[in-house]
């Protein structure tokens, strides 16, 4: 149950959100897997999307990463944020400098998930890596674990949608953007976001994730 989960939590030291067999160190983290992650180095992702934008991704969803990422969405362990964004400045290092001067725009979660996490899990592992401009929102839509590549496409299509005023700003800067969200995985929701900011004549020369699955 949360509620002895929680009680636990209160008297106990946390344990590892990666390993959970090691008590957690500041960062949410051992030692032991804070070096996992830390020895993790950027990856160039493909997504099947093929008018996806070009993603870097801080390592493979798989591991250490993978089970950290988990702990950070499930059961919003705050704590891990510095740890993912390290992953995602890293990432971000690697396109920079093809795109300069560019703002960040986080993939939003659905007002429902947004609730039951307590915060914005995307933008709050980005804050404090550059310009951060969230003008996309999400409506509901369906877990995509088990989705057709083509059944993603049609949900994230219908899905995001931006909030005008902030899109008009955003675009007035003429400035490019570079999308951010923890996963990717088809790229299809990466592709939904672009085709909104390019459509308000924003160029989306790259994204990047936490993670590549």
């Amino acid at each position: 149950m949360r509620l002895t989960e929680d009680a636990r939590d209160l008297f106990l030291p946390a344990a590892c959100a990666s390993c959970r067999s090691a008590p957690a160190a500041g960062g949410g983290l051992c030692a032991d897997c804070t070096a996992d992650l830390l020895a993790l180095r950027p990856l160039l992702a493909t997504p099947a999307v093929r008018t996806a934008p070009p993603v870097v991704a801080g390592g493979p969803y798989t591991g250490a990463l993978a089970e950290a990422l988990n702990e950070y969405k499930e059961r919003a362990r705050r704590e891990l944020a510095p740890a993912l964004g390290s992953l995602l400045g890293r990432a971000l290092a690697v396109v920079a400098a093809e795109v300069p001067n560019a703002v960040l725009v986080p993939v939003p979660p659905t007002r429902a998930a947004r609730r039951a996490r307590g915060f914005d899990h995307v933008a709050h592992a980005c804050a404090g890596l550059g310009d951060l401009r969230p003008v996309l929102r999400a409506r509901p839509r369906p877990d995509s674990v088990g989705l057709t590549p083509q059944q993603r496409a049609a949900h994230a299509r219908a899905s995001l949608h931006a909030v005008p005023r902030r899109l008009a700003t955003l675009a007035a800067l003429r400035r490019p953007a570079i999308l951010v969200d923890d996963i990717v995985t088809t790229g299809a929701t990466f592709d939904a976001a672009a085709a909104i900011l390019r459509g308000a004549g924003i160029g989306v020369p790259a994204a990047i994730a936490v993670a590549a699955a």
